[in-house]
């Protein structure tokens, strides 16, 4: 059935992005389409599943299915779904991927956040000083922080991917709490990348995002091992 599924998602994904399936188009239904592929209706349902998971379909409660038009937010929609299926080796490389987005991140941030920002990443670092020792309530603010500067760097492309992968951060967040001197490095790393960016340093701003990142990598393989 996976064999199968994976030809007919290759198959409509071949048709859509040639544009022989035109975004806004209907998809045929399900019983023309278990006709078209000789196949069940629930190998359909698992390349429809597939294919909307990578932002290529869109369904309309009570309407249909429908080809996706082009959007940031399908592309989103599509890196959140691959990262919470990503094994684990995966997900490491899905870290490094953020070591490298949110490092210029950083520096665009730097050279961009006004005064409103900078109050805003304050307030996120003074809400994780009171939820030490509380794994769900520091990472979600962690991951906010990271979010804010996202958004505060100006580019939507590195905002909407950041955000997409927001889920799986929060669970890497809170895997990576070893001891209590963990919750103030973190802190400390933080504070580092907000003064360079307060200053309007943008390498140091990139700098400092990239060691932070790279030491809670290195902290979750330790915990690993």
């Amino acid at each position: 059935m996976k064999q199968l599924s994976s030809k007919i998602v290759k198959e409509l994904e071949t048709e859509i992005l040639a544009g022989r399936l035109p975004s806004g188009e209907r998809l045929p239904s399900e019983e023309k389409l278990c006709a078209q592929f000789e196949a069940s209706r629930t190998v359909i349902r698992e390349a429809i599943h597939q294919l909307r998971g990578r932002g290529l379909l869109r369904t309309e409660k009570g309407s249909g299915t429908f080809i996706a038009a082009p959007s940031l937010e399908s592309l989103g929609s599509a890196v959140e779904t691959y990262s919470a299926l990503a094994e684990e080796a995966d997900f490491l490389e899905l870290i490094d991927f953020r070591i490298l987005i949110e490092s210029e991140c950083a520096k665009l941030a730097a050279e961009r956040a006004g005064e409103r920002v900078i109050a805003q990443l304050s307030q996120i670092i003074d809400g994780m000083e009171k939820a030490r020792g509380s794994k769900t309530s520091f990472s979600e603010l962690d991951i906010t922080f990271h979010l804010t500067i996202a958004k505060a760097s100006g580019n939507a492309i590195y905002s909407i991917l950041l955000a997409a992968l927001e889920e799986r951060c929060i669970d890497f967040a809170q895997t990576n709490r070893g001891s209590d001197d963990w919750y103030g490095i973190v802190l400390d790393q933080h504070h580092e990348i907000i003064e360079a960016i307060k200053s309007g340093h943008a390498q140091n701003a990139a700098d400092a995002m990239r060691k932070h990142l790279l030491a809670s990598r290195r902290h979750f393989m330790d915990l690993e091992e």
